[in-house]
């Protein structure tokens, strides 16, 4: 089966990331999901948003945990302003869009489901993060939303190393229902495909290059995360 294309961070190659401008212009390049980040605001609101500060919006080296909504409301993100979880679930509802959200941190999941159900979207959403502990959180509130363990960090150390080159493990500790590699995991082509006959989704990460995309598809990847929903679309359609 052609595997689903996700958007990162809505279409943003083409629009300013994580913006509700880049999740519509996604739905209008075909993307059947989109996958966005979710942080925590001192005054306990989710927004969207990847980066732990502001610097790279406004100069300022400004941690978003210790902003108001309202502070983050002033960032200009390529034009656009920051969205909160609410009302990115009040979008995808209205445009029937699946979701891939996105956990920067744990401490978040009870708020996280909360949202989730008031918008009616338990069965459109898959929650993800590199963090054990947030997935863990997860669970425990609310063990029906569906759960995608995250790897592919920066490291050099071995035990890391082993978990991705060996994720069952891990997978099965948080009962994830997939499993979000990034696309150039060492062993990844080898061990992809015995994830998929294990039972678990795999959601790779994140992949603009026409030749991996049709590589990963024909691995057996579940979707495909990529800056450019149209290009990769295109790119499995001549594979």
């Amino acid at each position: 089966m052609t595997p689903l294309i996700i958007a990162h961070r809505g279409a943003s190659a083409d629009a300013p990331e994580n913006t509700l401008a880049a999740f519509e212009l996604a739905r209008h390049q075909q993307a059947d999901m989109i996958e966005l980040d979710l942080q925590l605001t001192v005054d306990g609101e989710i927004v969207v948003f990847h980066d732990d500060t502001t610097v790279r919006w406004n100069g300022r080296d400004e941690l978003v945990a210790r902003l108001m909504l309202a502070e983050l409301r002033h960032l200009d993100i390529g034009g656009e302003r920051v969205p909160t979880l609410a009302e990115t679930l009040d979008w995808a509802r209205s445009a029937v869009m699946p979701l891939n959200l996105e956990l920067k941190r744990p401490g978040m999941a009870v708020r996280c489901v909360q949202l989730i159900r008031e918008f009616g979207m338990v069965d459109q959403v898959i929650v993800s993060s590199f963090y054990e502990q947030a997935l863990h959180e997860l669970r425990a509130t609310d063990p029906v939303v569906a759960r995608g363990y995250l790897m592919g960090i920066r490291t050099y150390r071995p035990d890391i190393r082993l978990r991705e080159f060996w994720p069952f493990l891990a997978l099965r500790r948080v009962r994830a229902t997939a499993w979000h590699p990034y696309h150039g995991l060492p062993g990844l082509d080898w061990i992809l495909p015995k994830v998929r006959r294990a039972g678990y989704k795999v959601n790779v990460w994140t992949v603009d290059d026409p030749v991996r995309l049709r590589e990963l598809a024909t691995l057996g990847a579940s979707g495909l995360i990529t800056n450019r929903p149209a290009a990769a679309r295109a790119a499995l359609s001549k594979g």
